[in-house]
């Protein structure tokens, strides 16, 4: 295999990923938005609290959506640089 086309092959895993990141990311913050909506409105309709428990858990749920980008994204970090390295032993070897 020749360099240009272990590059495009490293080119093509990354932007992979990256899309599979992007996409797991949009979708929990997507998840953790309605969770803190709907339940928020739910617990103000049974306790008789107009805006209080929606307002709360939607700021609850910034902190949680960082946490849970990051982490998502060190996950696939630590994948990209274990497949590198196994195909840099390969390559060598």
């Amino acid at each position: 295999m020749t360099q240009s086309e272990q590059d495009l092959k490293r080119k093509n895993m990354v932007q992979t990923l990256l899309i599979v990141v992007i996409g797991q990311v949009g979708c929990l913050t997507l998840a953790v938005i309605l969770a803190s909506v709907f339940g928020g409105l739910w617990l103000d309709n049974v306790f008789g609290t107009k805006p209080v428990f929606t307002l709360v858990l939607l700021f609850a749920g910034i902190p949680l959506s960082v946490f849970l980008m990051l982490s998502i994204s060190r996950k696939a970090l630590a994948r990209l640089k274990e497949k590198y390295e196994t195909e840099e032993k390969n390559t060598s070897a």
